[in-house]
């Protein structure tokens, strides 16, 4: 039972009309009118009607939830399904076998690295030791250089297995930092050659077969150990010891002023030998003038028969002429073909990028002819010098396979084969690195090809959305996300710059899912505006 206060009647009668909807007399005189009796069983009988209203809605309800399953407000329903259910759209499996053994091999090469180094500090800390077995400590070095270059080759014969007809002839770039180990090991043993001769050494006398830049590189820095030894020998007023020191750092900073050396590793350690030049002949002057008769030794006076024999010895044949004259000869001719292969990989980068822009406008005959002249530009061109110096080929010839493994790419995902092409079907096909027979391509080169060519299907998908075109939308979208998922699920991705490119798509993928979402708002609306990829509106033509 109710019970109602007397003094709120007033307030509460405007309430329970209502409460069962139904509007109540404008007269304020009826409410007054009213006694409490007739209210309470106004308010029971309203009551009741509403009671029963909610009665009928909740069985209304529950047999609308007994025919549709997902209407459970308990249980939330399945995700939107952006892929049509392909588990093997992408399939980059084989490649990542391939990252994965090369990365392998590159973890063996940076381990061997950091124990040579380890080796070269101990040998040489052994000749300004006195009692240390340096024949011992030199056998584990060698031993240690002979395991780097069977993993290096090992990794060589793999990518020549790996592809026989296509593999470059000439030598490829050494893998992890054993470029950079095998310098510091050419430095070692050209200061042990001065210590015996006082000469440089021929780059023919080393036991291993070493790069024209890995020889140079050591070779250079060789000469900051003759300026740290001849301020060591200057301690003991050994006047001789640094002037042979001096003279073979100036011998060697003139005959590298015949070499044109680009910026880079090498410009920086000539650079260096400067340095070491200066650093000898301020030794001598200080030597000079503190009672040191620096001429008369230069001069072959007031020596020893011994040290007479040591300077005309290093006079006659202080640095191999013969042989630097060579390297320089080599160094020059792999700069004309450095220069060749810039200007030309232009033309064939120019052509790829055409070929993009032919497949938006779809001039698809334009393309098919731009990626041809592409291929011949790389068969023709740019492939017999990356054969001759394979270490070109990471640089302007990569940007041209990137450039026209997106172009392939994106030409048989819109067209297939080019058998049947239907602009507003899409083939939606994902060449994989086996399909580019006539010019395989590197992980990296394909991997960024592939990342690129989102970009291009970002595009399309805007072209078909002011077209309200959800099928071609949502076929860009399923696109990119397998591109996604599939650099994703790389144990590791190579070098070259793909990791930058992985943020960039993962927005591009957000953004077709928004346009999504916007083309059935304008499906459910009738809206005739749907927002771009950029957020920019745009409407029907």
């Amino acid at each position: 039972m109710i019970l109602l206060r007397a003094g709120r009647l007033n307030h509460l009668i405007p309430i329970l009309f209502k409460s069962a909807f139904i509007v109540p007399p404008k007269s304020a005189a009826v409410y007054r009118a009213l006694h409490s009796k007739q209210i309470l069983q106004f308010y029971s009988s309203s009551s009741s009607a509403l009671h029963s209203a909610i009665d009928n809605t909740n069985t209304n309800t529950n047999m609308e939830m007994d025919t549709n399953p997902n209407a459970n407000t308990h249980i939330p329903s399945p995700p939107y399904q952006y892929l049509s259910g392909q588990p093997d759209f992408l399939d980059l499996s084989d490649l990542d076998k391939l990252i994965s053994s090369r990365e392998a091999n590159r973890q063996k090469g940076y381990d061997l690295s950091s124990k040579i180094k380890s080796a070269l500090l101990r040998t040489r800390a052994s000749l300004e030791r006195i009692g240390d077995d340096r024949h011992l400590l030199d056998e584990q070095l060698e031993t240690l250089i002979l395991q780097a270059l069977a993993l290096d080759q090992d990794q060589d014969q793999e990518n020549k297995d790996a592809d026989a007809d296509t593999a470059p002839k000439g030598t490829k770039p050494r893998i992890a930092n054993l470029s950079f180990t095998f310098g510091d090991y050419v430095r070692y043993k050209a200061y042990i050659h001065f210590l015996q001769t006082g000469t440089l050494i021929p780059q023919s006398n080393l036991k291993h077969e070493f790069t024209d830049e890995e020889y140079l590189s050591g070779i250079m820095t060789m000469n900051h150990d003759l300026a740290r030894y001849a301020i060591g020998r200057a301690t003991e007023r050994d006047v001789a010891s640094v002037v042979m020191a001096r003279d073979l750092t100036s011998k060697v900073l003139d005959y590298l002023m015949k070499f044109d050396f680009r910026n880079g590793n090498l410009r920086r350690k000539y650079d260096g030998v400067k340095y070491a030049v200066k650093t000898c002949e301020t030794v001598l002057y200080e030597l000079s003038v503190t009672g040191c008769d620096v001429n008369a030794v230069t001069n072959n006076e007031s020596v020893g028969e011994d040290q007479v024999a040591k300077r005309a010895r290093i006079e006659n044949d202080k640095i191999p002429e013969e042989e630097l004259q060579k390297l320089c000869e080599r160094m020059a001719k792999r700069d004309e073909l450095r220069e060749a292969l810039i200007k030309k990989s232009r033309d064939g980068q120019k052509a790829a990028k055409q070929a993009i822009y032919a497949l938006h406008r779809q001039d698809f005959k334009a393309a098919e002819r731009l990626i041809e002249s592409c291929e011949k530009c790389v068969i023709e061109d740019l492939s017999p010098i990356v054969d001759q110096e394979p270490q070109l080929r990471y640089g302007s010839f990569a940007n041209v396979l990137e450039e026209y493994a997106e172009a392939k790419m994106f030409y048989a995902w819109l067209a297939g084969d080019g058998s049947s092409i239907d602009v507003a079907k899409p083939n939606g096909q994902v060449l994989l690195p086996g399909d580019f027979t006539k010019i395989p391509l590197e992980p990296e080169e394909y991997l960024g090809g592939l990342a690129d060519l989102t970009g291009e299907v970002g595009r399309f998908a805007v072209t078909r959305g002011t077209q309200r075109d959800t099928t071609g939308v949502k076929l860009s979208l399923e696109t990119d996300t397998s591109i996604l998922y599939a650099l994703d699920s790389l144990s590791k991705l190579p070098g070259g710059g793909l990791n930058k490119k992985i943020d960039p798509l993962r927005r591009s993928v957000e953004k077709l899912e928004r346009m999504l979402y916007e083309l059935s708002l304008v499906k459910a609306t009738g809206r005739n505006v749907v927002a771009g990829i950029d957020g920019m509106e745009v409407s029907e033509a």
